[in-house]
């Protein structure tokens, strides 16, 4: 304390010494006082297992004031001084807690610019974090409600305190644009431009649930030597007080076309081409590790040329990483070119050409991995009622994580939608092949085929089908390693499976048929049916899955009604279901071979006062235990009565709601939850609130019932902020859970000047 009164005392001091100074600067004072006064409790059977209390508070006083250098002619500044005291007297179970934290507000920003002089140097250092409550909640009673308008139901145990100052400066030299005038603009224009930016953050929080006492150091020194040529020096420097283990050092050269900002820059080397490269070489060393610090090389360059007709871009980059266990070698080389043949042909090619080799100087193993990607597409007739498209990829892979060849022809013929065509129709076929080594050692030969065909047709302005069919069939012997763009689709599962084989040896077959029916009316209802039938037939057998999907949805002015129903017959996953709220969570997931699962929700605004919802979703399943069944009923009805003078502000809200759970699971017993909620709000004035809520809950198997009650008490005027939180709640005993009484009041105050 002795400490905090010398602070205030130089505070105070200051200014009243500030004005005697003859400076004129414009000067705010500021502050803001906080209090926390509360207690939470609890019993079982009558005898007490929660007892905490607290009392907290804090105090600060800022001044701040701000001007120009030399009348706005050599810079400006903005500065701050003030001091800030916080205190946590409480206990939680005979535990007691009593902490106290000062701390000095400050704030130094000068900025130093001469005007006609390419100069600009900013220095800076401030501490100006304010300290916060830690809070914790106990398992109890009680809900968070801070969405519904009631205070957080948690305890204060610990202050967030401590020092976080941040320091440094920025100096820049040069002209952005490189343009100068005066009798020295020659010499300054073939003067090398230059940032130093250093920036330095320290960090000691020791009081706090979790201690934190660190210091970063980054410093950067940038020169343009060129137009757009900029070298970087990067530092930065992280030492852990607590842990000396966690110490590092970054070091970085930069040299390219990156700029200050760490943003790319493109030289464009005529009016078509353009160019970015740059390399940085970095290390990084642990302080305390003792070895050699791992260093990293990193080169890109990339060009982009653009001409009437085609382009074509290459993002060329390497990379090595050398640490104390390894070395690996990174090189990638994207090309991508784009020609248009005539007005309706064009060509896309893409080339990607990739290395990657590891050693691994423990187990003296080398690992090895080479890519060489080719895609050619064609998309012509682009203009006319038929369009065409045609595309082959070929891929060769080798190394020690696979290798192989795969080719793909892809071709489709397919309706130009801007002649309008009375039928849009689709179709694609593809033929694939692979064929190498797995990472295993084993060999790899499969065929690859598929076909799709799709049409689609408006039967009258509100109607739209559809049918899509795809076929896939596949041979031979296929693993997922000897490829890596060219993928084949024969390892995937069936639909809602997610499932995928890492390797096939034999036959495969797959059709997928799909129709659905969509009708969009004016009068606001849309409406969609679909049918899907998915068959797999491998060399583990055959399976089929069929899903029928179906949507409502109405939607008017003052009413929204929406209704989804999947019935899913066939092997498959399942999710954890309708996921209800708090009192349920989500059912068993597993596999299944029946899923019903149905969605309705309807909203109804009658007028602007009155606002209710029905929500009703029900899953069923069946497992390999037995039936599951969940169930849940949400019913939201709220009524806001509205001034009818002056500004028509919001009088009173009314709210109900109601929700029922129900989960029948042939692993565990029933379980069922009611709630049952009745809320009010008050507002007596525009900055005034009164608040109830009741809540009734019941829960099965416990057999018990929960009962709470919330009041809340506000005013929220500008710099004044007022509230009273009480809450109370009560479990009867049950068959699992004893009986709890809890109760819990906090009175929170704020005044900021």
């Amino acid at each position: 304390m002795r400490r905090g009164r010398l602070a205030i005392l130089l505070l105070l001091a200051w200014l009243g010494l500030a004005p005697t100074a003859g400076l004129a600067m414009r000067g705010e004072l500021d502050g803001s006082l906080e209090w926390r006064y509360g207690a939470h409790t609890a019993k079982e059977r009558g005898e007490r297992v929660l007892d905490a209390s607290w009392l907290a508070q804090q105090y600060s006083l800022l001044y701040r004031t701000s001007g120009d250098v030399a009348q706005g002619r050599a810079g400006k500044y903005n500065l701050a001084l003030g001091y800030e005291w916080t205190a946590l007297d409480g206990s939680v179970n005979g535990e007691s807690t009593d902490i106290s934290a000062d701390k000095i507000l400050y704030l130094g920003d000068v900025l130093i610019a001469p005007g006609g002089l390419p100069l600009r140097l900013h220095l800076y250092s401030h501490d100006l974090q304010r300290s916060t409550f830690a809070t914790a909640s106990a398992a109890g009673l009680f809900e968070s409600l801070g969405s519904e308008g009631f205070g957080n139901q948690n305890a204060v145990v610990g202050i967030h305190n401590g020092q976080q100052v941040t320091t440094g400066f920025t100096l820049l030299l040069g002209s952005a644009s490189g343009d100068y005038e005066g009798m020295y603009r020659e010499v300054l224009a073939n003067a090398p431009r230059l940032l130093v930016d250093y920036q330095q953050n320290y960090v000691r929080d020791l009081k706090g649930i979790t201690p934190q006492h660190y210091r970063d150091r980054n410093l950067a020194f940038v020169s343009l030597n060129k137009k757009d040529n900029w070298f970087h020096y990067r530092v930065f420097d992280h030492k852990d007080f607590l842990n000396p283990n966690n110490d590092f050092i970054e070091k970085a050269f930069i040299l390219g076309t990156i700029d200050h900002t760490l943003q790319r820059r493109w030289v464009r080397l005529t009016n078509w081409i353009e160019f970015s490269v740059d390399g940085t070489y970095s290390t990084t060393s642990m302080s305390t590790s003792g070895r050699e610090p791992d260093r990293r090389y990193d080169l890109n360059v990339f060009t982009v040329a653009r001409r009437r007709g085609w382009e074509t871009a290459n993002f060329t980059s390497f990379r090595r990483d050398r640490t104390a266990t390894s070395v690996q070698r990174d090189l990638t080389v994207p090309i991508y070119v784009t020609k248009n043949l005539d007005p309706e042909t064009t060509l896309r090619t893409r080339f990607i050409g990739a290395r990657e080799d590891r050693l691994l100087f423990a187990a003296d193993e080398e690992t090895t991995r080479e890519v060489v990607y080719l895609s050619n597409r064609v998309d012509a007739l682009q203009r006319q009622p038929w369009s065409l498209s045609g595309q082959f990829d070929a891929e060769r892979k080798a190394g020690d994580r696979g290798e192989g060849v795969a080719l793909r022809a892809l071709a489709e013929l397919f309706t130009n939608r801007a002649h309008r065509p009375k039928y849009d129709i689709f179709s694609a076929y593809s033929l694939a092949y692979f064929s190498g080594e797995s990472a295993l050692g084993e060999g790899v030969d499969f065929w690859e085929q598929t076909l799709v065909g799709r049409i689609e047709r408006d039967l009258a302005p509100s109607y739209r089908t559809g049918l899509t069919q795809e076929f896939l069939h596949g041979t031979g012997t296929l693993d997922r390693s000897v490829s890596e763009y060219i993928l084949p689709r024969s390892d995937l599962g069936l639909l809602l499976s997610n499932e995928a084989v890492q390797r096939r040896d034999g036959s495969v077959f797959r059709s997928t048929s799909t129709w659905f029916g969509e009708y969009r009316g004016s009068s606001r209802i849309t409406s969609r049916l679909e049918l899907v039938y998915d068959f797999l037939s491998d060399e583990g057998g055959e399976d089929d899955v069929v899903i029928v999907s179906h949507r409502l949805r109405y939607d008017q002015r003052r009413f929204l009604a929406t209704l989804q129903n999947r019935w899913v017959v066939g092997s498959h996953r399942t999710s954890t279901g309708v996921g209800a709220g708090a009192a349920l969570q989500g059912g068993p997931s597993g596999e299944a071979d029946r899923t019903l699962e149905s969605r309705l929700y309807m909203a109804y605004f009658p007028v602007r006062a009155v606002e209710t919802s029905l929500r009703v979703d029900h899953d069923w399943r069946r497992l390999a235990a037995g039936d599951s069944n969940q169930y849940l009923v949400e019913q939201r009805l709220r009524y806001s009565y509205f001034q009818r003078s002056g500004m028509g502000r919001k009088l009173y809200t009314l709210g109900e709601e109601f929700i029922w759970e129900r989960l029948d699971s042939p692993l565990a017993d029933t379980r069922t939850a009611r709630t049952l909620t009745l809320s009010g709000e008050y507002f007596p004035t525009l900055r005034t609130l009164l608040g109830l809520r009741l809540r009734y809950r019941h829960l099965e198997p416990e057999d018990t019932t929960i009962y709470t009650t919330y009041l809340t008490a506000g005013i929220n005027w500008e710099k004044l902020q007022i509230a009273f939180d009480y809450a109370y709640g009560t479990r009867d005993e049950g068959a699992i859970l004893p009986e709890r009484r809890e109760h819990r009041w906090e009175m929170r105050a704020r005044k900021t000047f």
